[in-house]
């Protein structure tokens, strides 16, 4: 994407696909610039003013976090995906409270459905909640995860506790689903799953988070069938936690990946 000189003027900052919108700068961010690591990945797909503006955008919103200035919901543009990689990072204090749907996403990743309660065999430190005697990671029912999907990233500034909760909210069997650093249709990338198999009910996962370690949450749907295509609909999601926020950048020495 092109950078745009004038939008960088206005305070507007973008990068793929993922726009921000500068407020009142905090004196002293220029110190933060020596905390933000940037993705090699990421920092490739930049133009050199493209990257600096980043880092400068990073770096003040990491100082108006450590002053207490950054409020629950921060002037940042930012957007669920219908697949992990278009997922843009949130950004917020918590807690967070969101709303959205998957009504007209493409179903992008199905869990096995041809094996009896199969569990996420992921490293993740997480706990869901599926059939009775499920596994710690959360078993999952045959049928999770045979509708259309959409998708949030999350990581966080320190480590801590979270309670991630979806509520469907049109009387759809919607599951919530957690991976961690990539998402896929097998066991091994899966952390855990909630899908307690009631429409409209609130479905929870509990997640140790690492500091800097990407997340994504993804709710999907649920077929009785076991195939596609499965529910869809709309949800709100909320996460909370204390001793944290939800950050875009790990914060760690400078450095590229």
């Amino acid at each position: 994407m092109k950078f745009n000189r004038l939008a960088l003027g206005l305070g507007i900052v973008c990068f793929a696909g993922f726009c921000t919108v500068a407020s009142a700068q905090t004196p002293g961010w220029e110190q933060y610039r020596s905390q933000v690591r940037v993705k090699r990945a990421l920092a490739d797909s930049m133009t050199p003013e493209q990257y600096a503006a980043h880092v400068d955008r990073m770096a003040q919103l990491m100082a108006a976090q450590a002053a207490g200035t950054q409020g629950p919901t921060p002037n940042v543009i930012r957007a669920p995906g219908d697949t992990c990689v278009a997922a843009t990072p949130e950004i917020s204090a918590l807690p967070y409270n969101s709303t959205g749907s998957t009504v007209s996403l493409v179903d992008n990743f199905d869990l096995p459905a041809d094996t009896t309660n199969p569990t996420c065999a992921a490293g993740t430190s997480c706990t869901g909640a599926g059939p009775a005697g499920s596994l710690p990671f959360g078993a999952i029912y045959t049928g999770t995860g045979t509708g259309p999907d959409q998708a949030f990233s999350i990581r966080t500034d320190a480590n801590c506790a979270l309670t991630i909760g979806m509520t469907p909210t049109g009387g759809q069997d919607l599951a919530l689903m957690l991976y961690q650093n990539q998402c896929s249709s097998a066991l091994a990338d899966c952390g855990c799953v909630a899908d307690t198999g009631v429409a409209n009910g609130l479905e929870t996962i509990t997640l140790n988070a690492v500091a800097g370690t990407q997340y994504f949450v993804v709710i999907d749907g649920y077929s009785a069938g076991a195939t596609p295509p499965g529910p869809s609909g709309p949800f709100n999601l909320q996460i909370t936690g204390t001793g944290c926020n939800l950050t875009p950048v790990q914060l760690q020495s400078f450095g590229i990946d």
